[in-house]
């Protein structure tokens, strides 16, 4: 048995890294291409042309590419989900590329990955420095903010309530753990996959004790682009559940990800892709 995907995260409005993915996608003949976040550039300017800049990538270029894809390769399906630097209010243009067969947006959704197989997505980081917090919530009640660079804080929709740790357990009710693979886009703390220039460790408590407690086989994420290079390893294992930050190598121009196949999870193939 056997099932490919591809994985990655944090491309940032990067045209090339997205069609050098598909490209590759094809190339692997994978049955599902993973994006783990950060899918939008940017932006300049006032908050208002920003979230405009998104929305134009998302319905102008992302969306259309993945329409021609998926029309030519139908045995394959693109999951993904937002991350933290993507505006929560064009997340609607995602929901209606789902609803039109396009592609499966599954943040807070579980979905079928192959014959045997779940996947389920979850965008919510816990706190950061920077000022947009769109996708930001608490580890646990009560847990402080860290220092902030910004005076101002960014929002482009009313703020959701509650912690990391309750929608991880919403979260586990709507699939088996035991065979769904998790793409959040926040590394759980203290591994290889969370580690800043400054060599800290800045991960998702709560995802981390998620991870112990539900075993699942594999957790795909992102957020820390430099954290590869960092710790000097883009996997990690906590128990048996293979855990995986593929990295961003910005500001060269490598497109950096994961070959995986779900029933051999011992041979996972990194790749840094300049063409």
């Amino acid at each position: 048995m056997s099932f490919k995907l591809i994985y990655t995260s944090d491309l940032h409005g990067n045209e090339q890294f997205y069609i050098r993915l598909l490209k590759k996608a094809k190339e692997e003949n994978v049955g599902a291409v993973v994006i783990g976040g950060d899918l939008c550039p940017k932006g300049e300017g006032v908050i208002r042309d920003r979230i405009g800049s998104q929305k134009f990538f998302l319905e102008k270029f992302l969306i259309p590419l993945f329409k021609r894809f998926t029309k030519e390769n139908k045995s394959t399906e693109i999951y993904l989900i937002m991350g933290n630097d993507d505006f929560r209010i064009n997340c609607y243009a995602l929901e209606n590329a789902d609803e039109n067969g396009i592609l499966k947006c599954i943040h807070k959704r579980c979905v079928k990955l192959g014959k045997d197989f779940s996947i389920a997505g979850y965008s919510f980081v816990n706190p950061t420095p920077f000022s947009l917090k769109d996708w930001e919530k608490p580890d646990f009640e009560g847990d402080r903010m860290p220092p902030q660079l910004f005076q101002q804080e960014v929002m482009s929709m009313e703020k959701e309530e509650g912690t990391i740790k309750d929608d991880l357990q919403e979260l586990k009710k709507s699939g088996n753990p035991k065979n769904t693979v998790y793409v959040m886009h926040a590394p759980p703390f203290g591994t290889n996959l969370d580690v800043i220039t400054t060599r800290t460790h800045v991960g998702s408590k709560s995802i981390r004790s998620f991870i112990e407690k539900e075993q699942p086989p594999l957790t795909l994420h992102g957020h820390i682009h430099e954290s590869p290079r960092m710790s000097g390893s883009w996997k990690d294992k906590i128990g048996k559940t293979a855990c995986i930050n593929a990295g961003s190598s910005f500001p060269e121009d490598k497109l950096n990800c994961v070959v995986i196949d779900v029933y051999d999870l011992d041979s996972i193939g990194y790749f840094e892709l300049t063409q």
